[in-house]
């Protein structure tokens, strides 16, 4: 791992982790991911016609189904978010993971960059993973999760750089695909970061907007008492109704 990443990572699992509400987001997050990639390797596994891949993509896939289950129930360990929870029993959304076009991931990339993509991913979670558990985040329940974890992830990334090895053998490019690979993931990251500064940037201004222009107009406005108000008329006003009621 660069110092870079390493320093991005560190600073980024400070915030997911101690600000009050990011840990159910982040492992929200994670077990729709985990559901995702269960989809794409059940895919795969009717996709390919690598009879040695159907059943290290089958398994691939039940780790990511039981890493899902798992994920989820931190989430409510830690207290259920309403936006999570509502994400996490979308149907639709485990659906249509990992599909677009009506196409799956193994479908639009193809084996050998598909494998790069499993690997590549598979890594950097591996990475992430021991970065909370060298700084002790976020609980001890949870580090025990990570560490059942991680021993699916190691053999994830053994089994994808093998494969990624030897499609390299053959002549095919795989460095350069792993790299735009990764290109491809920091982007994704940084849509990802931009929402989020969104979300943020904007509470701050209409927090300010409200407290700055609409709460002076509010001290200005004219206070009324409560409760019912008697109407004092005139005495010609009523005869006029009656004559007009005649």
């Amino acid at each position: 791992m660069g110092w870079l990443r390493r320093c991005y990572l560190t600073v980024a699992s400070e915030f997911s982790w101690r600000v009050p509400g990011r840990p159910q987001r982040l492992l929200g997050a994670f077990a729709l991911a985990e559901r995702g990639s269960m989809l794409d390797m059940f895919a795969a596994v009717e996709a390919t016609k690598r009879r040695d891949m159907r059943k290290k993509y089958f398994h691939h896939g039940l780790d990511e189904g039981r890493h899902a289950l798992i994920f989820a129930e931190r989430v409510r360990a830690f207290g259920l978010l309403g936006r999570a929870e509502a994400a996490m029993e979308d149907s639709g959304q485990l659906l249509e993971a990992g599909i677009v076009g009506g196409q799956t991931l193994f479908e639009r990339l193809g084996e050998p960059e598909f494998m790069a993509f499993v690997y590549v991913a598979e890594a950097d979670a591996v990475e992430q993973f021991n970065v909370y558990l060298d700084r002790g985040l976020p609980d001890d329940a949870t580090q025990a999760q990570l560490r059942a974890i991680l021993k699916d992830e190691v053999f994830h990334v053994t089994y994808s750089r093998t494969e990624v090895d030897k499609y390299r053998k053959d002549g095919l490019p795989m460095d350069a695909t792993m790299r735009k690979i990764r290109l491809r993931r920091v982007w994704e990251r940084w849509l990802r970061f931009s929402r989020d500064f969104g979300s943020f940037t904007s509470g701050i201004w209409l927090s300010l907007l409200y407290f700055l222009v609409l709460g002076p107009f509010r001290l200005f406005g004219r206070l009324e008492a409560g409760g019912w108000h008697p109407v004092e008329g005139r005495a010609g006003d009523a005869l006029a109704l009656a004559r007009s009621e005649g």
